[in-house]
């Protein structure tokens, strides 16, 4: 199989929507409930502290992708920026995320799915979610876009309709303005603040995905890192929205159903057609939009590894008529249909965001290595200590905290994976008397 190239057709907003559908701007109806104990009802405030903190670590990608526009993202970043052995346990890392990613939303859409029609069983819907992604993605990434921005119309609209139905209920009189998100005086901790921030943080896991897409960007070396900053402070800013007015129109969240309680407050502000019409927007926002955006970028990685050698050198193959790694996309689909199907959605998210944070971690070292302490391009000192230095720092001392707060079964699950991508690594380089293969770039 030859090695095509991929095709460059995205623009800086495609990559932003991209990113944002990654993240499911209606993320927090699915979690709501699970956010409000432990921030004792601040959630618009923990994700306002989220926001910030993971804008750090997406400085460290903005610098990365200005340097390195390749679709391997943190592994080749990794692989550049520190070594090439620690840049494949890096991308080795962040596809144990990346297949679970996609498996984890298929299986929250099929829930949502049986629960709006019950006589579908849940299996139905993730075979039928799955292989409808793996089409649309094996067809071409321009397909992908065009979905992703129609899927992404469709959760504002019931964003604007939800906030837009609290609104009038504050003008007649039935709900009273009240900032109980943001600050409650009888619950404030700033330490259960800051440990429920470390639960409510993992809703913007995603946004790194956009840099997967640098080979398929036009003017990839500027787009992908203003894509990233951008969506990080767009989905923040949705996600901060959406819980701020949640919690002014149901202040007293004690009274709250954990398991169920977005949408109960959707159907005390909007009646049950606001209920049915989130619901089904739940359904192809989790079951479609982001198993595309996220089979999409596992199948990029695959296909940079291949294209190195470190992987398979058929995971690189292009189809000349759609320029999309196909053998990769459909993998994709191969791996994540049994995963769906026969794990349980508790131990796949107790463990899907292992990958992810390693991956920012090393990303942060990477950039504190390669460009503060041995770059010597000509830049002003104080901008080298900020971008170089102060975010990457900080980046760094955000991701290792939530890293080491993770579940014993990501740390215990992770390392297996790990220890499984040293040996293969070891069998590739012959004990490593061989060196590791790489991207070489001009």
């Amino acid at each position: 199989m030859e090695h095509g190239k991929l095709k460059r057709t995205l623009k800086t907003s495609d990559l932003v929507i991209f990113g944002l559908v990654f993240m499911i701007p209606l993320a927090p109806a699915g979690m709501y409930g699970v956010y409000l104990a432990p921030s004792g009802g601040m959630v618009a405030l923990c994700y306002l502290i989220g926001m910030v903190a993971m804008f750090f670590t997406g400085m460290s990608y903005r610098v990365m992708s200005q340097k390195f526009p390749t679709a391997g993202s943190v592994y080749v970043y990794v692989q550049k920026g520190v070594s090439p052995s620690l840049g494949f346990l890096t991308g080795w890392a962040i596809l144990l995320d990346y297949f679970l990613m996609p498996a984890t939303v298929v299986i929250i859409g099929s829930v949502y799915g049986n629960a709006l029609i019950p006589w579908i069983p849940a299996w139905i819907w993730i075979l039928l979610f799955i292989s409808f992604s793996t089409v649309i993605n094996v067809l071409g990434v321009d397909l992908m876009s065009k979905c992703s921005w129609i899927l992404f119309a469709l959760q504002i609209v019931v964003i604007v309709a939800f906030i837009g139905c609290i609104i009038r209920l504050l003008f007649n009189g039935t709900i009273h303005f009240n900032m109980i998100s943001f600050y409650n005086p009888e619950q404030f901790d700033l330490s259960s603040i800051l440990k429920a921030t470390g639960i409510v943080i993992l809703s913007y896991l995603g946004y790194d995905a956009i840099s997967t897409l640098a080979e398929e960007t036009i003017n990839p070396e500027k787009s992908v890192g203003k894509a990233i900053i951008l969506s990080i402070l767009i989905i923040g800013l949705i996600f901060i929205a959406t819980t701020f007015f949640a919690g002014m129109a149901y202040p007293n969240y004690q009274d709250l159903n954990p398991d169920t309680a977005f949408t109960d407050v959707v159907t005390f502000v909007g009646g049950t057609w606001l209920n049915i019409l989130t619901t089904i927007t739940l359904i192809v926002s989790f079951g479609i939009a982001t198993t595309q955006a996220s089979q999409v970028a596992v199948a990029r990685v695959l296909f940079a590894m291949g294209r190195d050698g470190v992987l398979p050198k058929q995971l690189a193959y292009v189809s000349e008529k759609t320029q999309s790694p196909v053998v990769a996309t459909v993998l994709v689909g191969i791996i994540i249909t049994p995963i769906s199907l026969f794990c349980s959605l508790d131990f796949i998210t107790s463990i899907v965001s292992f990958g992810a944070l390693l991956g920012f971690i090393l990303l942060n070292i990477a950039v504190i290595s390669r460009f503060l302490l041995k770059n010597n391009e000509p830049i002003s000192l104080g901008k080298k200590i900020i971008n170089y230095g102060i975010c990457p720092i900080i980046g760094l001392a955000v991701t290792v905290w939530i890293f080491i707060n993770l579940d014993t079964n990501a740390h215990l699950i992770g390392a297996i994976w790990l220890l499984v991508g040293f040996l293969y690594l070891a069998v590739v380089t012959k004990f490593f008397n061989n060196p590791v293969p790489q991207l070489e770039l001009n």
